[in-house]
């Protein structure tokens, strides 16, 4: 189940974040909270198959990309960057959100939800996916 990670760094003149995380190491989930207190954005990254993806909606756009978590070397403690664009049953993600996300936010896990819908009709993906 996700929940919600209360100590999170915030930076001044930047939206709200709010963080989530899984007990199966799955989920993590961040999003950006407005002003007007709606989600303006979010992060939604996942392992599977032993690789790191995100799917991201941000300023209306939607990604979905590995994620290289720049740990190359015990000595070096890069930052995680976006790489190259991935695909993966969004219908499977879907259905494990939902039964991941409901102790979170409503409002958080119905926008979610719902953007999520909406990349998986941009994709035009197998539906058996």
């Amino acid at each position: 189940m996700l929940r919600e990670i209360k100590e999170v760094r915030q930076y001044p003149g930047e939206l709200l974040r709010r963080w989530f995380d899984d007990d199966e190491n799955f989920f993590d989930l961040i999003t950006w909270i407005d002003d007007s207190g709606s989600v303006s954005g979010f992060q939604l990254s996942y392992t599977a198959g032993g690789f790191e993806r995100a799917v991201t909606w941000l300023g209306g756009v939607f990604s979905h990309r590995l994620v290289d978590a720049g740990d190359n070397s015990p000595l070096e403690n890069d930052s995680a960057v976006l790489g190259d664009t991935v695909t993966y049953p969004m219908a499977r993600l879907q259905r494990r959100f939902i039964h991941s996300s409901l102790e979170i936010d409503a409002q958080i896990r119905k926008m979610v939800l719902q953007k999520l819908e909406e990349f998986t009709a941009e994709q035009q993906l197998d539906p058996d996916a």
